[in-house]
């Protein structure tokens, strides 16, 4: 008995001394200035440093249209209000929509996106441009495969969200991050 009672104090002694592979996530301050109501953010996308630094990351990854031409800034333009000057917005394949681009700036506090209001937050609106057959023209298997081939996004998505394997619902997460923080 005794022998059992040393043999579980070691295992447990060992167990204790190994370092923790904990996730900590760092939240991210967003200044939302006094003029302007708090946003709501989705409980299962809270906002993150490494959350929102992947988010920007992809919104500039051409990898995500499927030949690799074009990412989310090719029509979102920063200098524009993150929108498309031009009338209708240009796709990978010099396809033009029969829309442009809106503007992403405090895009958190709207109640729909889309000029026709069909999503209602960024996380759903976000799945659309990857497979829309004028914009990226790409499938989400597709571009999963592509990123969780790189070299950098399997450690960031581990790094933001704690997963192994990355699939779309958690590329539109760090996207919508991201977005909500495009503040004037």
């Amino acid at each position: 008995l005794v022998f059992f009672v040393i043999l579980i104090q070691s295992c447990c002694k060992n167990d204790c001394d190994e370092p923790e592979d904990e996730f900590n996530l760092m939240p991210y301050s967003l200044e939302i200035p006094s003029s302007l109501p708090p946003i709501d953010v989705p409980v299962d996308n809270p906002l993150t440093q490494e959350g929102v630094n992947l988010g920007r990351k992809l919104f500039h990854e051409p990898l995500l249209s499927a030949d690799g031409s074009q990412s989310c800034a090719s029509c979102h333009i920063q200098s524009t209000g993150f929108s498309d000057p031009n009338q209708f917005s240009t796709g990978i394949d010099g396809l033009q929509g029969n829309r442009n681009a809106m503007a992403l700036i405090n895009i958190a506090w709207s109640p729909s996106l889309n000029w026709d209001g069909s999503s209602i937050n960024l996380e759903d609106q976000a799945f659309e441009p990857v497979i829309n057959p004028v914009e990226m023209h790409d499938t989400w298997l597709n571009v999963s495969d592509k990123l969780n081939a790189h070299a950098e996004y399997p450690d960031l998505f581990k790094a933001a969200f704690n997963i192994d394997e990355i699939d779309s619902n958690y590329v539109v997460k760090a996207i919508a991050q991201f977005e909500r923080t495009l503040i004037s």
